[in-house]
């Protein structure tokens, strides 16, 4: 593992702030949609069991750093060898360059249909790729100072939801367990996507001060994570029947509409650009993960591995044009993280267990 000067690290409880800022991004804005189609009134049972799910993988992740080399990038060393041990660390560098496009295409598009309408994609995207590129020339440190006041500032947002109580009506949610236990897992699968981000920490962490201190905070941030989400869900489930959830692309901007008061009229605008604040951080760590990789497989520096990276982001952004391109795109990385969260990571855990035996 890398050693990592103190003055470049991070306090413990600040992996609260980073677990929480990945996992809270555009998907908060329209998760409801896929479950609903599954679960229905039920999907709140879903959060929960994505939430559970989400504990497990956090704490074999903690294992892997533990037992292994510290981070992925050496780990693999250690299991594979040098030269699978590139090849699998590239494969993960492509995946937090497709996961960024996930991040800043949706955005753009939210700001396409709701604000801007004749909005470049072209200039939007490249906005918020040379923000992202700025922030991390500045170091980790930076990022993290970032994701910090994107959950601060922003959580004024979340009272907001309380507009629709009003118009809520929580008997739709009797009776319980109305779905069949296999249509509620169906649906946490879908939600798990929208809580992906927490593999990030198999990169920053030698960037935390006495590593394993932060497991607590890693876990309170998934913790809050599922709060939230929770807390979104009953709300939007009150609000909207089924059928309308299974129809409205973006039901938390839509919940957002109803908000009339006497100095703000389309709230909405309000909401949306706050959200900037969210969608950051996120590009932030993916890009800084991504280049990290490849600043120690091939031995670059990572402002250049920053530059080849950052294009390749537009360009993927520039061919996905329609909302039926952007929704299939999300669905396939979606179902690359759910493959690399719940099936690679427990078997790298158990990869890392042998070669400690085999080595000894």
């Amino acid at each position: 593992m890398d050693s990592i000067p103190k003055g470049k690290q991070i306090a413990p409880f600040l992996v609260f702030f980073i677990i929480h800022s990945m996992q809270i991004g555009v998907g908060a804005l329209g998760f409801q949609r896929f479950i609903a189609k599954t679960a229905g009134y039920d999907s709140w049972i879903s959060v929960l069991i994505a939430l559970a799910f989400s504990h497990i993988i956090m704490f074999i992740i903690f294992k892997i750093v533990k037992l292994g080399k510290g981070d992925l990038i050496d780990t693999h060393y250690f299991v594979y060898g040098k030269i699978i041990g590139r090849i699998f660390n590239l494969l993960f560098a492509i995946y937090f360059i497709i996961i960024t496009v996930t991040i800043v295409r949706p955005y753009v598009e939210i700001l396409q249909t709701w604000v801007f309408l004749n909005g470049s994609v072209f200039w939007f995207t490249l906005s918020f790729l040379l923000l992202a590129i700025y922030i991390i020339n500045g170091g980790f440190r930076t990022i993290v100072g970032i994701a910090f006041f994107s959950v601060i500032i922003p959580f004024y947002l979340y009272f907001i939801f309380l507009f629709t109580l009003p118009y809520a009506d929580f008997s739709d949610f009797l009776p319980i367990l109305d779905h069949s236990l296999q249509d509620i897992f169906k649906a946490s699968l879908h939600l798990s996507i929208s809580y992906l981000g927490y593999e990030t920490l198999l990169i920053f962490y030698p960037f935390i001060q006495n590593g394993m201190d932060g497991k607590k905070w890693a876990h309170l941030g998934l913790l809050f994570t599922g709060f939230i989400y929770l807390y979104i869900t009953i709300l939007s489930f009150s609000y909207y029947s089924e059928e309308q959830l299974q129809h409205v692309i973006w039901p938390t901007l839509s919940m957002w509409k109803i908000v009339k008061l006497s100095f703000i009229w389309r709230f909405e605008y309000i909401g949306i650009t706050t959200w900037s604040l969210v969608i950051l951080p996120n590009i932030c760590i993916a890009l800084w993960c991504a280049s990290r990789i490849i600043k120690k497989t091939i031995n670059i520096s990572q402002k250049v591995s920053l530059y080849i990276i950052a294009p390749l982001v537009l360009i993927i952004s520039l061919i996905l044009q329609t909302r039926q391109q952007i929704d299939q795109y999300i669905t396939w990385v979606g179902n690359i993280g759910i493959i690399i969260n719940y099936f690679y990571i427990p078997l790298l855990l158990l990869l890392v267990i042998i070669a400690r035996k085999v080595r000894k």
